[in-house]
């Protein structure tokens, strides 16, 4: 048989510490699952438009270089070769490179994907943390939630610091999803 510590007092841990932990745990799990999912969605669109740079750049070079030949290799008189049409198509594709590239550069991908991930690696240590408290039953736990949930509180306020903001309106169609703010430790706590 296992006994109650003697050293803390049992009724720190009452309904609403708990309450307030399991909140912390859904608000956690929440911001990280939203910024994995923004760092996941700004990652493919950074893969993709660099797949069109990629595609295009290859497609104008070797246009380029297949219209630039003729049948005496003569190099000088090869842009009269070109056809108003083909010239366009060059164009059009470099234009499309450029544009693609432009926007890989400009929106930075790649860095709001690797903060954003950062950012949900943050939240993940602090649901492991409140995980950890969680999971033991109230009369066992050997903090008091007064000092558990400032240093929680403290740790919630440091990533918001320094984490970048993902705007509302993307939050709301492409990172929520319903079953996020579920807790386990709902249901583990209905038990104790």
């Amino acid at each position: 048989i296992i006994m109650p510590r003697t050293d803390i007092k049992h009724s720190e841990w009452g309904d609403y510490e708990n309450e307030t932990l399991i909140h912390n745990h859904k608000l956690a799990k929440v911001y990280k699952k939203r910024y994995q999912r923004a760092s996941d969605f700004h990652n493919t669109l950074y893969r993709f438009f660099g797949l069109i740079t990629v595609v295009s750049t290859a497609v104008v070079s070797t246009l380029s270089w297949g219209s630039y030949q003729d049948v005496n290799q003569d190099f000088e008189d090869s842009s009269s070769n070109l056809s108003n049409q083909q010239k366009i198509i060059l164009s059009s594709i470099s234009t499309i490179s450029a544009i693609s590239a432009a926007i890989q550069n400009f929106y930075k991908f790649q860095e709001n994907s690797n903060s954003y991930i950062t950012t949900a690696k943050l939240y993940a240590k602090l649901q492991n943390k409140i995980e950890s408290i969680g999971n033991i039953h109230p009369e066992y736990r050997n903090i008091s939630p007064y000092d558990f949930f400032k240093k929680i509180q403290e740790d919630f306020d440091k990533i918001s610091d320094n984490r970048i903001e993902i705007s509302n309106c993307m939050t709301k169609h492409l990172y929520n999803n319903k079953y996020d703010d579920i807790s386990y430790l709902e249901d583990k706590h209905k038990e104790y």
